[in-house]
């Protein structure tokens, strides 16, 4: 790495900080090979992450929506003229 890459490095870390996935991610992954070492046993980092890995967003249907609106307290529900 020359200087001008660590210099480009300090700048940009200076601006994003090390964020809490990257942190949870490293330290996940040396308890994960923390375990692997001591045990023998194979072992996914994930299994140690203190995070939660979003799930994939689901789209919801027009009548499920509705569904959902219909339990909102106070909640009017308004339909489009058309029908």
């Amino acid at each position: 790495m020359s200087s001008t890459e660590l210099s480009e490095w300090a700048d940009f870390f200076r601006e994003n900080s090390f964020s809490d996935a990257l942190l949870d991610a490293e330290f996940s992954t040396l308890k994960a090979q923390v375990f692997m070492l001591v045990t023998g046993k194979e072992i996914d980092a994930a299994d140690f992450s203190l995070l939660t890995l979003p799930g994939a967003v689901q789209s919801m249907t027009e009548q499920d929506l509705l569904e959902v609106a219909v339990g909102i307290p106070g909640g009017v529900r308004f339909e489009p003229e058309s029908r």
